[in-house]
C-alpha cells in the first residue's frame, strides 16, 4: 500500500509523513532529501542547472542510495553519508532550479518508483499523487494558510540557529510556490482523487491521526486467508520426506544457543509442536532486531540454512564463519537466481530454510509486505512455510533483567498448493502467498497481545 502526501513547502508534509509511517509501520520516502542529494552532487560536479548531454551523463553515473532506518533518512553519495550536508542552506537554495529540469525529474521518478516496489510506503513531495505514484491507494494534499506556513518555517529556522523574519520567509515561500506550480514538468497540483486536508489549525498529532485513520480505511482486503493455505502432509507431501541429521558442531551450537536464549534472555517458545516432523521446511519470521536469527533459530530442532544480505560477507573472516553455519548470501534489490537455487536444493534434501519475508527490519506493529522470493522458493520446492512471530529482542537488556520477556510463536504451517490449484502463477502467485504468510504472523502478533 502506498500513501502519497503532496503539498507546498512548509505545509508539514515531512513531519506528517514520518509520523504516519511510524504509526502504520510503513517505510518512508523522503523525496525532498533525494532531490537535495542530487542537487548537492550536481553542485560538487560544477554542473549548471540546465538540460543537455552533460546532465544526462551526470545522471547516468550517479551513485545515490537511500535508506530509512530508525526514523531517519540516510543518503549515501558514492558511499559517503551526506544526510547532514544536504541540509545546508546553499543546497536548499538550488533545489528548485535543478528539480525543474525534465531529465532530472524523469530520473527521480524512476528512482522513487524502484524504491517503492514491493513496499508499504508513505511518500511525500509535490508530485507523488500525480506523477510518481498515480495509483497510490491514498492521496493526501496538505494545505495551510500562507501566514501559518511562514510562521512554522521561521520557527524551524530559529530552532536551527538561523534567525529569519516571518515576512522574509513568507516572501521566499511565495517564490518557491510559484516555481513549483508553474514549472512545465510535474508541477505542484492536487490530484483529482486526492483528499485535501487544511492543517492551518491542526496540530502535528492531529494531522498524523487523521491521515492514519484515512489510510486504515483504505487498507486493501486480504486476497487469501491463512486458513485457506493450511498444510496437509497427506495431500501436500514433500518430495523428500526426511530431515538431515545435524552436524555435531551444529548440534553443540544449537543446544548452547537454546540454553542462552532461555537462561540469559528468558526466551519462551510457543507452539513448537506445530513444526512438521519431517521433510523440507521454510521458516518465515518477522524481523525487528539483530538478535532475531539466533533467538528464533532454536524454535525448531533442525539445522537451518539462513539467508543474509551479501554485504555481511565482505569481511572474509565473518563471512567464512556464517557460511560454515549454512548462511547463503543474497543480493538485495535484484533477482538472485544463484541464491534461490541454493535454497531450493537445501529444501529438496529435506533441509530447513530461514527467511525474513519482509526483507529487512520493521518496527513491531503493522507488518510489512512479503518479498516475492519466499513465495518463489515455496513454489519451486513444494515445501510448507512455518510463520514465526518474535518480539522482545529489541529490548534485550530488559529481557536479561526479566523486566520484559522475549517470546517466539510458531504459526500453523502453510502451503502454496491451494493457490496453484486456483491457476495462479508467477509474481501474482508469490505475492498472494506472501499475504497469507504475513496474515498468519499478524494473527500470532495479536495472540501475543499485540506489539
Amino acid at each position: 500500500m502506498i500513501v502519497a502526501i503532496d503539498g507546498p513547502a512548509a505545509s508539514g508534509k515531512s513531519t506528517t509523513a514520518r509520523g504516519v509511517a511510524r504509526a502504520l509501520g510503513f517505510d518512508y520516502l523522503d523525496t525532498g532529501s533525494l532531490y537535495r542529494s542530487v542537487t548537492l552532487a550536481a553542485m560538487r560536479a560544477d554542473l549548471p542547472p540546465e538540460e543537455g548531454e552533460e546532465l544526462l551523463r551526470f545522471l547516468d553515473s550517479l551513485d545515490l542510495k537511500y535508506r530509512y532506518y530508525k526514523g531517519k533518512a540516510i543518503l549515501r553519495l558514492d558511499g559517503e553519508n551526506i544526510s547532514e550536508e544536504i541540509r545546508d542552506e546553499k543546497v536548499a537554495g538550488m533545489v528548485s532550479a535543478y528539480s525543474a529540469l525534465p531529465s532530472l525529474r524523469r530520473f527521480m521518478v524512476k528512482l522513487q518508483q524502484s524504491y517503492a516496489r514491493g513496499k508499504n510506503l508513505v511518500a511525500e513531495g509535490r508530485d507523488m499523487g500525480t506523477v510518481v505514484f498515480p495509483d497510490a491507494e491514498l492521496k493526501i494534499f496538505l494545505k495551510s494558510d500562507p501566514a501559518v506556513r511562514a510562521q512554522r518555517r521561521a520557527q524551524e529556522f530559529g530552532e536551527r540557529g538561523r534567525q529569519v523574519g516571518v515576512d522574509e520567509v513568507q516572501s521566499e515561500l511565495k517564490c518557491r510556490d510559484r516555481i513549483d506550480s508553474e514549472r512545465e514538468h510535474s508541477p505542484l497540483v492536487r490530484a483529482e482523487d486526492a483528499i485535501e486536508l487544511d492543517n492551518s489549525l491542526m496540530s502535528i498529532e492531529q494531522q498524523i491521526e487523521e491521515v492514519t485513520r484515512l489510510a486504515l480505511k483504505k487498507t486493501p482486503p486480504l486476497r487469501v486467508s491463512p486458513d485457506e493455505l493450511l498444510y496437509d502432509p497427506e495431500t501436500m507431501g514433500d518430495r523428500n520426506p526426511r530431515i538431515p541429521s545435524m552436524r555435531w558442531i551444529y548440534r553443540v551450537v544449537w543446544h548452547t544457543v537454546n540454553f542462552l536464549a532461555r537462561g540469559l534472555f528468558g526466551a519462551r517458545y510457543h507452539y513448537r509442536e506445530r513444526a512438521p516432523r519431517k521433510g523440507g521446511l521454510i521458516l518465515a519470521c518477522n524481523h525487528i532486531a539483530w538478535l532475531d536469527p539466533p533467538i528464533s533459530g532454536p524454535s525448531v530442532k533442525r539445522e537451518l540454512t539462513y539467508v543474509a544480505k551479501r554485504e555481511l560477507f565482505r569481511n572474509r573472516l565473518f563471512g567464512a564463519f556464517i557460511a560454515y553455519f549454512n548462511t547463503v548470501p543474497i543480493s538485495r534489490g535484484t533477482f538472485d537466481r544463484v541464491c534461490f537455487d541454493q535454497l531450493r536444493e537445501a529444501l529438496e534434501e529435506g533441509g530447513t530454510v530461514f527467511f525474513f519475508p519482509e526483507g529487512t527490519r520493521k518496527p513491531l506493529g503493522r507488518l510489512g509486505k512479503a518479498k516475492f522470493g519466499m513465495g518463489l522458493v515455496a513454489h519451486e520446492s513444494s515445501c510448507p512455510v512455518q510463520p514465526v512471530f518474535i518480539r522482545g529482542t529489541r529490548s534485550w537488556l530488559s529481557a536479561i533483567f526479566r523486566i520484559r520477556r522475549i517470546d517466539v510463536y510458531l504459526g500453523r504451517p502453510l502451503h502454496i498448493q491451494p493457490l496453484r490449484d486456483r491457476g495462479l502463477e508467477g509474481r501474482e502467485l508469490y505475492e498472494i502467498f506472501g499475504e497469507g504468510v504475513m496474515a498468519e504472523i499478524a494473527k500470532l502478533q495479536e495472540e501475543a497481545g499485540g506489539p
